[in-house]
């Protein structure tokens, strides 16, 4: 998958302790599955489940579930603004306002 991060997403990102890993989770209760990526959850750093993998892009580790790339067509660029992620690719802005919880 080719995930990228906007400087504005990197900066925040960055504020992550490194003990800690990126949980990109779908809200499997929707229809709309690329729209039901409501938060980012930050984890510790955990060993994966059978059906999940890590992506990592600018040396921050992200865990996804195994249809996560499909999901999002192989392309996904992380941005930053008004206080949310925003998930998108060249085609379509899928979800703008995505927050970041610690768990």
């Amino acid at each position: 998958m080719n995930l990228t991060l906007t400087e504005q997403a990197k900066e925040k990102l960055r504020e992550i302790p490194g003990d800690k890993m990126i949980h990109l989770s779908f809200d499997r209760g929707s229809c709309d599955i690329v729209n039901t990526l409501y938060e980012m959850k930050v984890i510790n750093i955990r060993e994966t489940e059978s059906y999940e993998k890590i992506i990592q892009s600018e040396q921050l580790d992200f865990i996804v579930d195994d249809d996560f790339e499909d999901s999002y067509d192989h392309e996904l660029t992380i941005d930053y603004k008004n206080n949310f992620f925003v998930f998108k690719n060249k085609n379509q802005t899928f979800n703008n306002r995505i927050g970041l919880r610690y768990v």
